[in-house]
């Protein structure tokens, strides 16, 4: 019985909330989907790893993509969020994973089963979370570890789509670049204290790790900032 409410939860979200059936020009928060279909307008099939994922439809930056006929691999600390990507995205790989630079197991932290905020970053979640925080215990892997053990072994990455609450960095430094080179990496930077006026992106960690690992910036929105990789052939 229980099951059978948790599958009529699921069709209720994805089919009455968020009509999965109508195809939608965007589902990004600030257009990112659109400006990733620009990067890739040549390509039509392609590989995409999408980690901090939340909903297969609700402000994804891979949602597009997947319409247009790629695939690839989803992960969220959210066990109902797997559930979702899974019922939607059967043909997806959908892992309720941590990512982070070591292999184990992480704290998470979180208010609602489903969230946008859901966070490993004790700090992140005492600074954003209003009311009660939960804690769950969650097994975490590397980014490369978890490639590795898929079906994209050695293969090349379209996209790579970080949306940590925090831990964006880790997932960053959790890969191995030199087998794995994302052709494009969109990724969340923003202030810990949320404040704007005095933000340097330039300044930032992630910045300077991907400047580093020969990546330009190409794009900037609010939150997510779209980076390609230097002498890259984006469409082969």
């Amino acid at each position: 019985m229980k099951k059978f409410i948790e599958k009529i939860k699921i069709i209720h979200n994805l089919y009455f909330r968020n009509r999965c059936f109508l195809k939608r020009k965007s589902y990004s928060l600030d257009i990112e989907d659109q400006i990733i279909r620009k990067i890739f307008k040549q390509k039509k099939k392609g590989i995409y790893v999408d980690v901090g994922c939340y909903h297969p439809l609700e402000i994804s930056n891979t949602a597009l993509l997947y319409d247009k006929g790629w695939n690839g691999i989803n992960i969220d600390l959210s066990e109902y969020t797997i559930k979702l990507f899974k019922f939607l995205k059967p043909d997806d790989i959908n892992l309720n994973l941590a990512v982070s630079n070591r292999n184990g197991y992480l704290k998470f932290f979180y208010q609602k089963k489903l969230s946008k905020i859901s966070t490993v970053n004790r700090n992140r979640s005492k600074k954003i979370f209003q009311g009660k925080i939960k804690e769950k215990k969650i097994p975490c892997k590397k980014l490369t570890k978890i490639l590795d053990e898929s079906k994209y072994k050695n293969k090349k990455i379209d996209l790579l789509n970080i949306d940590a609450e925090g831990h964006d960095l880790e997932v960053l430094k959790s890969l191995d670049f030199k087998r794995y080179r994302p052709k494009a990496i969109c990724v969340e930077i923003f202030p810990d204290e949320g404040n704007f006026k005095n933000f340097a992106l330039k300044n930032t960690s992630s910045y300077k790790f991907l400047i580093n690992k020969k990546y330009k910036l190409y794009w900037s929105g609010f939150f997510s900032h779209i980076f390609i990789a230097r002498k890259s052939k984006l469409n082969n």
